[in-house]
């Protein structure tokens, strides 16, 4: 009887070490880190479910070891937004794997949501985690790049250890993060205004993460944007000088009639909206590489 205790205590011990260690960041990163290139691998550590490739260093790691990435951004945003803001779309354009669309559709702050990747391996996965997590008749996922125009076929450079870092090619000039020796590869291109209703426009919250691909995405958004859907957008000098979109994320926001912003990265209340104040953002950021994020009104 004693030892039959003695081996049950013992191999309860043993379960709940495994456990501690499950819930351990460092033992995951270790796990994430040692396992073989390209391995795909399942994270359960927060309320949703992701299967993540180990080759991402990016989002797909920060998945694995905490469960989320950037949700507490969304829900910085939403605080912002106020009570009253209750949209029943979240586009998410560049949406990676899901970590935004899956997270906010799960956790009820979305009804539905509509997410665009173009890369076809980011997409198998983004396709996967959707019904993984229950969420097929919730989140429409389309294998589509947005652009200025409908039909187009652009060429998207692939970042070999950040799978969020994979962008439209301007061209093949180096830069720092080794642009030049990317693989390429070509995927289609549609407008936001070709993909969604009109009436889908007024009731919805964009965020966008597109790699200084912004502006060219709200050019082929101009009746969507008449209703002035709240946006959340990348801000990268860096990326927005590689692909030349600047002058056309200004001119997209300033006549749209946005009124403000506010920077994610800041605690300094909103910004009145004007081409100045856009600008400002620029020059404290520099074309080095540091972002923000804007939440734009």
């Amino acid at each position: 009887m004693r030892k039959a205790l003695r081996v049950a205590a013992t191999g309860l011990a043993r379960a709940l070490h495994w456990a501690g260690l499950q819930r351990s960041a460092a033992w995951r990163m270790a796990v994430f880190d040692a396992a073989p290139a390209g391995a795909l691998l399942v994270s359960q550590r927060g309320q949703e479910t992701y299967l993540v490739s180990s080759g991402d260093r990016a989002i797909a790691r920060e998945l694995f070891v905490n469960g989320q990435f950037d949700f507490e951004k969304l829900q910085k945003v939403m605080r912002l937004l106020g009570p009253t803001f209750r949209p029943a779309l979240l586009l998410d354009i560049g949406a990676n794997i899901g970590c935004i669309c899956i997270a906010a559709v799960k956790r009820g702050l979305f009804e539905r949501a509509l997410a665009f990747e173009p890369e076809a391996f980011n997409y198998s996965l983004l396709a996967a985690n959707i019904h993984l997590n229950g969420l097929a008749s919730r989140i429409t996922a389309r294998n589509l790049a947005l652009g200025a125009r409908d039909g187009e076929q652009l060429v998207f450079e692939l970042s070999k250890d950040n799978y969020g870092d994979h962008r439209i090619s301007m061209g093949a000039q180096d830069g720092q993060f080794e642009e030049a020796r990317r693989e390429r590869v070509t995927v289609p291109c549609e407008s936001l205004d070709g993909q969604l209703g009109v009436e889908e426009s007024r009731d919805c919250l964009v965020w966008m993460d597109t790699q200084g691909f912004e502006g060219y995405v709200l050019q082929g958004a101009a009746r969507s944007l008449q209703a002035r859907p709240p946006l959340v957008i990348e801000f990268w000098p860096y990326g927005m000088e590689r692909s030349g979109s600047y002058a056309a994320l200004k001119q997209a926001i300033l006549q749209a009639g946005y009124t403000q912003f506010h920077d994610l990265e800041q605690d300094e209340g909103a910004v009145p909206m004007s081409e100045a104040a856009l600008d400002a953002v620029w020059q404290r950021l520099g074309v080095a590489g540091a972002f923000t994020d804007l939440l734009i009104q």
